[in-house]
C-alpha cells in the first residue's frame, strides 16, 4: 500500500508540473488572452470611441492640449502614439485600420486610430484616488464627461437620436430613461438627482471584477438620466467558458493519475470478478491474473491460494468417492457369493433368517455404491445431453406404470391437465422423475400424486405425498449430498442421501432448479422447473 500511495503522490506531482510547464501557457495564449482582451475591449468601448471621434474633429496640432484639458475627466492614461504598424501583427493592424477597438492584456492598454499616423491609447489605471470614486465609475467617468457634452449641445428633441447613433460605438446597452420612472431606492434617486454618477451592482457584477452592471447619471438639469449598461451581459458567455475551461482542465490534469493508479486495480477486481464466476461454474482450475502497480494483487494471491486449496479437496473428494465405491464392489461380490454357498449349505432356520438380513444389508450396499458412482460421474463431467420433445401426460404415464405395478398398495394418481407439449433431456429427466417418486413412495403413507404446469417461462412438475413433509429450515439441506433429515427414518427407509443431490445435478444441466415445499395432501411437494427458454436445448434442437 505505501508503494501504490507513493506512485499516486509521482503521478500528481507530475501531472501538476506538467499543467504549470505546459498546459497553464498554452491555455493563456488560447482562451485566457482572447478572453481578457475581450474584457478590455467592451469596457473601454464607448469612452475611447467618443475621445477619438473628438480628436478627429482637431487639428494635429490641437489634440494633446485638448487631451490634457480632458485628461483628469477620464479614469484612463490617455496619450496620443504614432501608429508604428510595426508594433502590431498583420490581423491587429487590420482591425485597427478597419475602425475597430484593440486591446493588449499584456500592457492592460486600449488602443484606437485616429487617423492613418495617430493612435489614441487608453491605459487601464487609476488616477484618482479610490476613496473619491469606485472602480465602476473610474471605468465611466470620462464617457459621460463626453456624453454630457453632446448632449449640452443638442436641444432634448434630439436626444433619442443621439442614443440610437451611439449603439454602435459601445459594446453595451446605452439608453434614456425618466428619473421619476426608474425603480431604486429613495436614496440612489436622490444621489441621481443631485448629478453624481451613480452604479448598481447585480449578482453578476463581481464576476470579471467590474463591480457594476449599470451606470447612469443624470442630464445637466433636465428629468432624463443616460444609462450605461449592464456592462457585463456580453462577458459572460466568454468568461463562462474561460472559468469552466480552467476548471476543466485542471480537474482533468488531476483526475489523469488517479485514474492511471487506479486502472490496475479496477483490471485486477475484472480479473477477479472473472476468475470467481468461472470458478463458480465449476471450473476449478481458473485463477485469478495478477497486474503490475496493481494495488489489490495480494487479493488476487490471497484468493488463488484459496482456489488451489478448494481444487486439492475437491479433486480429493472425487478421488475417494470413485476409489471407495469401486473398491467396494469386489469385497460386496465376495460377501454374496459367500451368502449364496451358505443358504445352499444350511436348511437351520435361525441361519437361513439370518442370511436373509444380511442380504438385504447387501442389497442397500449396493444401492449405496451405485448412487456413489452415479453423483461421482455426474460430478465430473457433464455428459452429452440430447434434448428432445414430448407431450408430458403421455410421457409422466409411460413413467408411471412399473411404480404402480410394483407398489399395489400406494394410490399413485397423474391429474392430467390440457395437453403439454415441453423439451427435454429424456433419459436424465426420467431419472430425476424417478427419484422422486420413489422418495415419496418411501416416505408417503398411501396417496401419491403427481401434476405437471406450464408458466409463461417455464415447465414444472409436481411430486406429492401424504407423508410427515420437510420442515422449513430443512427444504434447502435436502438437496445437499448425504443430507438426512432423520438418521432413523432413512435407515427405515433405505435411503441413501444422494437421490435428491443428483435429482439437483440434472436440473442443473437443464438451466432449472428443483424445491421442495408443503403438500395439500399434507406431506412433501417437490418441484422440477425448467425454462422453456434456454439456449442449451434450443442448440441441440438446432444441430437435430
Amino acid at each position: 500500500m505505501k508503494q501504490a500511495l507513493l506512485i499516486l503522490s509521482a503521478l500528481v506531482i507530475s501531472s501538476v508540473a506538467t499543467i504549470q510547464l505546459i498546459v497553464f501557457p498554452n491555455f493563456q495564449d488560447m482562451v485566457l488572452f482572447p478572453a481578457r482582451q475581450l474584457e478590455l475591449e467592451v469596457l473601454a468601448s464607448g469612452a475611447i470611441d467618443l475621445l477619438s471621434e473628438e480628436l478627429q474633429e482637431l487639428p494635429k496640432e490641437q489634440r494633446g492640449a485638448y487631451l490634457d484639458q480632458v485628461r483628469t475627466e477620464f479614469g484612463f492614461i490617455l496619450s496620443i502614439q504614432p501608429f508604428d504598424r510595426r508594433s502590431f501583427s498583420y490581423d491587429d493592424q487590420v482591425e485597427l485600420e478597419k475602425g475597430e477597438t484593440l486591446g493588449d492584456p499584456l500592457t492592460d492598454s486600449v488602443y484606437k486610430i485616429i487617423d492613418t499616423e495617430e493612435l489614441l491609447v487608453f491605459v487601464n489605471t487609476d488616477t484618482r484616488p479610490s476613496h473619491l470614486v469606485s472602480k465602476a465609475q473610474r471605468y465611466t467617468m470620462g464617457t459621460f464627461f463626453v456624453l454630457q457634452n453632446r448632449f449640452k449641445q443638442s436641444p432634448e428633441s434630439d436626444w433619442p437620436a443621439i442614443v440610437q447613433s451611439l449603439s454602435t460605438a459601445f459594446k453595451y446597452p446605452v439608453s434614456l430613461a425618466e428619473i421619476n420612472e426608474l425603480e431604486y431606492g429613495e436614496q440612489h434617486i436622490t444621489a441621481l438627482k443631485e448629478g453624481e454618477l451613480m452604479s448598481v451592482s447585480t449578482e453578476y457584477s463581481e464576476f470579471i471584477g467590474y463591480p457594476a452592471d449599470i451606470i447612469m447619471q443624470r442630464i445637466g438639469n433636465s428629468d432624463k438620466a443616460i444609462i450605461l449598461g449592464p456592462v457585463t451581459d456580453s462577458l459572460k458567455t466568454p468568461m463562462n467558458f474561460v472559468f469552466s475551461m480552467y476548471y476543466l482542465i485542471f480537474g482533468l490534469f488531476l483526475l489523469i493519475p488517479i485514474v492511471i493508479w487506479l486502472l490496475p486495480a479496477w483490471c485486477s477486481m475484472r480479473a477477479l470478478k472473472d476468475a470467481t464466476s468461472l470458478f463458480g461454474q465449476g471450473r476449478f482450475e481458473t485463477r485469478a491474473k495478477f497486474y503490475r502497480f496493481s494495488q489489490l494483487n495480494h487479493l488476487s494471491q490471497t484468493y488463488n491460494t484459496m482456489a488451489e486449496k478448494i481444487q486439492r479437496l475437491i479433486s480429493s473428494h472425487k478421488n475417494l468417492t470413485n476409489a471407495v465405491s469401486h473398491e467396494l464392489r469386489t469385497p460386496i461380490a465376495r460377501i454374496e457369493f459367500n451368502v449364496e454357498l451358505l443358504r445352499n449349505s444350511s436348511s437351520n432356520a435361525y441361519q437361513l433368517k439370518q442370511l436373509d438380513h444380511i442380504e438385504s444389508s447387501l442389497n442397500e450396499l449396493n444401492s449405496l455404491v451405485s448412487e456413489m458412482l452415479t453423483y461421482a460421474r455426474f460430478n465430473r463431467e457433464t455428459p452429452k445431453l440430447e434434448f428432445e420433445t414430448a407431450e408430458l401426460n403421455h410421457w409422466l404415464e409411460q413413467e408411471l406404470k412399473p411404480w404402480r405395478t410394483n407398489n399395489p398398495e400406494k394410490d399413485i394418481v397423474l391429474l392430467e391437465n390440457e395437453a403439454c407439449t415441453a423439451t427435454f433431456e429424456r433419459f436424465y429427466m426420467s431419472r430425476a422423475f424417478s427419484n422422486l417418486v420413489r422418495n415419496a413412495i418411501a416416505y408417503g403413507r398411501s396417496s401419491i400424486r403427481i401434476s405437471h404446469h406450464e408458466t409463461p417461462s417455464d415447465w414444472q412438475l409436481w411430486v406429492e405425498d401424504d407423508g410427515d413433509g420437510i420442515e422449513l429450515d430443512h427444504r434447502k439441506k435436502v438437496f445437499a449430498p448425504f443430507y438426512r433429515q432423520d438418521e432413523s427414518r432413512n435407515r427405515q427407509t433405505g435411503g441413501t442421501g444422494l437421490g435428491l443431490s443428483i435429482v439437483q445435478q440434472i436440473m442443473d444441466w437443464h438451466e432449472g432448479s428443483a424445491s421442495v415445499s408443503s403438500s395439500s395432501l399434507g406431506g412433501a411437494c417437490f418441484i422440477l422447473s425448467w425454462p422453456k427458454q434456454s439456449p442449451q436445448w434450443v442448440k441441440g434442437l438446432e444441430k437435430k
